[in-house]
């Protein structure tokens, strides 16, 4: 047997090892994941609706038709998660949405009140856009204010700081027109592809089933 063949056997072992290692660490991990995962979209979702106490998480079909989901993770499909006061009565829903800003792909999620038609909420989710500029769109106060009663009546752009002349306008933050403007870009694109879904299933939404 040459030197070369007992290596080879222990690279395998070791391999084998740090493979399955790798594997149950995923395992034990996976489920803590999703429901951190659960735990934050359930809380960003009440921040968007304040005064809810019930959510529906609702998957959107290719048809535009609804299902009713158990929970944030499963199923690959478009989520929108409704919510209703103590009463039950109908609040609004809250939409995913995404765009690519600057540095990477900006994540994030907003409250919708169908029956005004306004973008009544904004939160960013997830970004890697640059410190201290582009990512001020998700700390910056006078930005958010750009998303207590956006006008969805009319497509949502977002325009130079200080130039904002109509409701549905987003003022961009100085310095960071680039991930300003991909706010409203991916704001205008969900709500353009789910406000019909929307009204088409409004009476089922506010039933909740």
């Amino acid at each position: 047997m040459t030197p070369t063949v007992p290596m080879i056997k222990v690279l395998g072992t070791v391999s084998l090892v740090c493979g399955i290692l790798i594997v149950g660490s995923n395992i034990t991990t996976l489920a803590r994941i999703r429901q951190n995962q659960e735990i934050i979209m359930q809380e960003s979702v009440a921040n968007l609706l304040p005064g809810m106490k019930k959510q529906v998480i609702y998957g959107v079909e290719p048809s535009g038709d609804l299902k009713i989901l158990p929970g944030v993770e499963g199923e690959n499909v478009k989520r929108m998660f409704a919510g209703y006061d103590g009463s039950g009565k109908f609040i609004g829903v809250v939409i995913e949405a995404s765009d690519r800003g600057y540095a990477d792909m900006i994540s994030g999620m907003y409250s919708y009140i169908p029956e005004k038609k306004i973008v009544s909420g904004f939160q960013v989710v997830d970004m890697r856009e640059t410190p201290g500029l582009g990512n001020r769109i998700g700390t910056d106060e006078k930005f958010a204010e750009n998303f207590k009663a956006l006008d969805a009546t009319h497509p949502i752009k977002t325009v130079k700081h200080g130039t904002k002349a109509n409701p549905w306008e987003i003022d961009a933050i100085s310095g960071a027109t680039i991930s300003s403007r991909t706010v409203g870009r991916m704001l205008q694109k969900s709500v353009q592809e789910m406000s019909p879904i929307i009204d088409k299933n409004l009476d089922r939404i506010k039933r909740g089933n």
